[in-house]
This record gives C-alpha cells, structure tokens and sequence, in this order.
C-alpha cells in the first residue's frame, strides 16, 4: 500500500511541476523526515503503532504540501527568466512565512494530544508525537536540503550535456 501511495503523490507531483526532479526529490526528503519522527517516538519511550504510523502518513502529506509551496514558486520565478539559484533564494524567502506558519500551526495543535491531554488524547499521542518530530525535522530539510539537492542535480544534468 505504502508504494502505492507514494506512486500516486509521485503521478501527482510530475502533473503539478510538469517534470519528473523536483518531484523525486520532495518524495526523497519525505522519508528522511521520519528520521525526526522516529527520534522523538525513541526519546519519548513510545512505540511504533498504528497510530504513530498515520502520523507518519499525515507527515508525508505535511511534507509534500511545503515542498510544492517552495517549489512551485522557484519554479514560476525560473519561468520568469530568473536563474535556478536565484529563484530557489526568492522562494525561500518568500515562501519562509507561510511554511513556518503551517508547522507551527500544526505543532501547536498537536501539543494537547502529545502531552495526553483530553479526552483519548493517549491513543493518538503516537499519532502527534510523530508528526512533531517528523514536521520539525522536515521543515528544515524542506527549506534547505530540498534547494541544495535541486541545485546539485541541476549542476549534475548541466555538466552531462
């Protein structure tokens, strides 16, 4: 299921940025974000379960949302005329606020549920304490590897033709 899953976000990636390298790696920076979230789950003494894997689910999804967020405007700034690295910049910039807004939107709701607090708070706190890990790792991966990466196999596809 897992790599159905992925083919599908990976289908509708390549549709969004018509091109097939931004798309392999925003899926590329997903699970490297699991790493965040699997320290956390370690650190906190709590297990792998069903639950703690939707969290890993919905990071996915977190993580390719802010990919596109950052890709797709250093996109359409190269499409204005400007070099990659100079959009990749822009798009950081810009796109910085937003990103940062939608994380720690995020993780400020999530704390109730990773601290046990509420009503059936303690059988998703997997769930969040997955996604806090995975999100706060992924946010910097998203706005600095994902850029860094783009550009190393832009320079790469440069130097073969």
């Amino acid at each position: 299921m897992l790599g159905i899953a992925a083919a599908l976000v990976l289908v509708v990636l390549v549709a969004e940025f018509r091109a097939i390298m931004p798309a392999l790696l925003i899926l590329f920076v997903a699970p490297l974000s699991a790493g965040g979230a699997f320290l956390l789950l370690l650190v906190t003494g709590t297990e792998l379960n069903v639950s703690s894997a939707m969290g890993l689910i919905l990071l996915v999804g977190l993580v390719v949302k802010n990919g596109i967020v950052l890709m797709d405007f250093a996109a359409r700034q190269h499409a204005e005329g400007t070099s990659w690295r100079e959009s990749l910049v822009a798009a950081g910039g810009r796109r910085f606020r937003p990103i940062m807004m939608t994380t720690l939107c995020t993780l400020a709701g999530l704390l109730p549920l990773a601290f046990g607090l509420g009503a059936g708070a303690e059988l998703q706190r997997p769930l969040a304490l997955a996604v806090i890990g995975g999100l706060s790792l992924s946010t910097l991966l998203v706005l600095y590897v994902l850029p860094a990466l783009f550009l190393l196999v832009r320079r790469g596809e440069n130097s073969h033709s």
